[in-house]
């Protein structure tokens, strides 16, 4: 059980006599994606990312500029806004009137496509940014994963090849985040995510552990090839889903992914689905000789570890000081525990499989685990509690109130004097291990010598994803499925297949009140922020566009739950970016229950805002459940702003016959439902009518160079006087029910 957790290269033996013409039937690259490939080759290799090519969307090869920039910078909006103007002259206007430019344009046509595809280029102008840096370093990270990916897709017996698509994904890295959700080296959407067996919620995203993901992704190919029949449809049903290109497929009666590219009809197969293919050949291709493209790059060595499993709930303070090792090696080898862990201090909890460092044996770190005391480590969470500041708070009421210490709730939130609270905020409540409501088991004698202990730890069994499929994991997923195809093309019949499905393998408890503590002494480096009142952002800036809070912004969900009367279920308000497969994973129940509850047939849909039961078993459950569900519409928000930034807003007139997707998927800026309504707060999504105002928000990656739409400056703001304890006591925490 010493061995340390890495694939041997011999295992890998049988697959590498792969021939070149081998691979080639079963990755073929049609003389009509010959130019993509070699528009992907040298926008990977050669274009920097401080530059870009202006270039035709469905013909690549007709490139009309480099130009320095990025795609939302004055200067290449004005480079592509010219050559749109050109090409509209062209096809409009005698040739005499044409400019030298104009004429270089035609000619290029005439000499790499046809005259005839003038006719849309104008709307067919489009910017992509170089990635020459960001595929290098990639290369370099690959060096880390690879032998153990290979290994993965080969006893699943997917194509050695496809070891390289993180490459597309990711650039091989695993905290990666897309604008729409998706995370780790794989790209994982949540719902598929947990499809697969991976646990994701506010502590842990197993989406982010290179091993389990790429198991996840090698189930999910060799699915997806069995169902679409080649490898080039199956490739490309990872960006656009199998039910996407089984649509093509029946649309254009072809099964060559060339003639679906040409001939698919499709609001929702665009310019990323019809590249992923060619993009990830691209990236094969060089990853494959990569000395040649890139001579000077080194892969970084395999990564090496063992496995332990925690059968204990413990901080990772805790967990590192009895390993000896720094809260920086644990994060390295364990991207799955999410910042916010570290951040608010939370504990790492039961079950979870932890790399450590492969000097250490997995039973030294047991012998070393299990010296820790009773007081640090627990069978029970610890239950979470958060509360929403309001206008006059203050840190200190706030802490009087809930029965914590001010430095604790500081703490907890990482507050000093320079980090105010801020009205609507969330804050977490420092809170203990919860309390079983069964028999507790019996306590072991006091005679019990140390070595007699349980251990906190056992040893880790190789990783594996499990399979279970629930329906909460299949509602889940199919409704992500379903976000990338335009309304029309949503299939109608429930059981047709959306995403690839893993084969499965054979008294409530009366709330106690909060007892108010004893004045609390601060000390001297907190009482400018404790005692300060909780700031008050304005809605609107003075240009008229509205302002949103940099953080987590509870104001735009509706998250109140109203327990019944009889106290067997409870009422809520359906939010954003929720289904009832949602309700069912929070609760652990199954979604038939739920639709029972509400007499909803098993295919009936739910709409944001509807009223909607659910069953509660108990106090513990609700309070559990909300906690949940708070939780999982943080982590989306924290994911996404650790990426990426709003850059720009853009006034739009709604017209008649658009839909929530058309909005969310304005030409090449895709955004994500809760950010659409987090700055349009005044829209009900339900009902959009024609001429009503929307506010577009445009993304960038989150880079040191961007300017965020921060909140506007704070004006004017009536100072109140700090709220008493005596106040204090009439503020209640975040519990969303009565």
């Amino acid at each position: 059980m010493n061995k340390n957790r890495f694939i041997p290269l011999f295992f890998l033996c049988c697959f590498t006599a792969f021939s070149q013409a081998a691979q080639d039937s079963i990755f073929p690259v049609p003389e009509f994606l010959i130019p993509n490939v070699e528009f992907w080759k040298n926008i990977y290799t050669q274009i920097s990312s401080a530059e870009g090519l202006i270039h035709d969307r469905d013909f690549p090869q007709l490139i009309y500029d480099r130009v320095t920039g990025r795609s939302d910078s004055p200067i290449v909006k004005n480079r592509r806004e010219q050559i749109t103007n050109s090409l509209r002259i062209i096809t409009s206007q005698p040739e005499s009137t044409w400019t030298d430019s104009e004429r270089q344009i035609f000619e290029m046509f005439k000499s790499k496509a046809s005259i005839l595809d003038l006719q849309g280029a104008a709307e067919r102008v489009r910017f992509q940014q170089g990635q020459m840096e960001r595929f290098r370093e990639g290369l370099r990270r690959s060096g880390m994963y690879l032998d153990t990916i290979r290994a993965i897709l080969a006893s699943n017996g997917v194509p050695l090849q496809l070891a390289y698509l993180p490459h597309v994904e990711s650039s091989f890295i695993t905290e990666a985040y897309s604008k729409v959700g998706a995370a780790g080296l794989w790209q994982f959407m949540r719902g598929t995510g947990k499809l697969y067996g991976m646990k994701i919620d506010y502590s842990i995203d197993e989406r982010r552990d290179p091993v389990i993901a790429t198991m996840a992704a090698a189930k999910y190919l060799s699915s997806s090839y069995k169902e679409l029949g080649t490898w080039p449809l199956a490739i490309t049903s990872y960006n656009h889903g199998v039910y996407g290109m089984k649509r093509a497929v029946k649309q254009t009666g072809s099964n060559d992914l060339a003639v679906i590219i040409q001939n698919y009809s499709s609001r929702s197969f665009k310019f990323a689905s019809s590249n992923f293919y060619s993009c990830f050949i691209a990236a094969s291709q060089i990853a494959e000789n990569h000395q040649t493209w890139f001579p000077s790059v080194t892969l970084m060595q395999p990564i090496r570890y063992n496995d332990i499993s925690l059968t204990h709930y413990m901080s990772p303070g805790t967990l590192c000081k009895y390993l000896g090792i720094t809260t920086e090696a644990l994060i390295n080898l364990n991207p799955a525990i999410r910042p916010v862990v570290i951040e608010q201090h939370k504990q790492l909890p039961i079950g979870l499989n932890i790399h450590i460092p492969a000097e250490i044996s997995s039973e030294n770190a047991l012998a070393a685990l299990s010296l820790i005391p009773d007081s640090l480590k627990s069978k029970m969470p610890e239950r979470p509690r958060y509360y929403q500041v309001n206008k006059g708070d203050n840190l200190y009421a706030i802490a009087t109130r809930l029965g914590v210490s001010v430095h604790e709730l500081a703490y907890e939130n990482n507050i000093t004097k320079y980090n105010r609270i801020r009205a609507g905020q969330v804050l977490r409540v420092p809170g203990a291990a919860a309390k079983p409501e069964s028999k507790p088991a019996e306590v072991a004698s006091v005679n019990t010598t140390a070595a007699e202990k349980k251990p906190i730890a056992a040893v880790a069994k190789p990783a594996v994803v499990e399979t279970q499929v629930s329906e909460a994991a299949i509602e889940i997923a199919q409704a992500e499925a379903q976000q990338i195809l335009a309304p029309e093309e949503i299939p109608v019949a429930k059981n047709e297949t959306v995403v690839s499905i893993p084969v499965a393998p054979p008294a409530r408890t009366p709330v106690k009140p909060v007892s108010v503590p004893k004045e609390e002494k601060i000390p001297d480096s907190l009482k400018e922020a404790v005692m300060a009142p909780a700031l008050i952002e304005p809605e609107v800036e003075p240009s008229g566009k509205p302002s949103v809070p940099s953080d987590f912004d509870i104001n735009i969900y509706n998250l109140d739950v109203v327990l019944s009367t009889v106290g067997t279920s409870a009422e809520l308000k359906v939010s954003v970016d929720e289904t009832i497969g949602h309700y069912a994973d929070w609760l652990k129940v199954p979604t038939s229950k739920i639709r029972k509850l509400n007499s909803m047939g098993a295919n009936s849909d739910i709409r944001v805002n509807s009223k909607l039961l659910i069953p509660v078993a108990s106090q513990t459950d609700l309070e559990n459940f909300v906690a949940a569900r708070l939780e999982y519409h943080m982590a989306i928000e924290e994911d996404f702003y650790s990426q990426f930034v709003v850059s720009d807003l853009k006034k739009h007139t709604l017209e008649r016959g658009q839909t929530l997707w058309d909005l969310c998927n304005s030409g090449e800026n895709t955004i994500p439902l809760w950010l659409l309504k987090k700055f349009n707060k005044h829209i009900d999504l339900n009902r959009l009518i024609p001429g009503l105002t929307v506010w577009i928000p445009f993304i960038s990656e989150n880079n040191d160079d961007t300017v965020s739409l921060q909140p506007a400056a704070i004006e004017n703001i009536t100072e109140s006087k700090p709220v008493s304890v005596k106040d204090a006591r009439r503020l209640e925490p975040l519990k969303l029910v009565p």
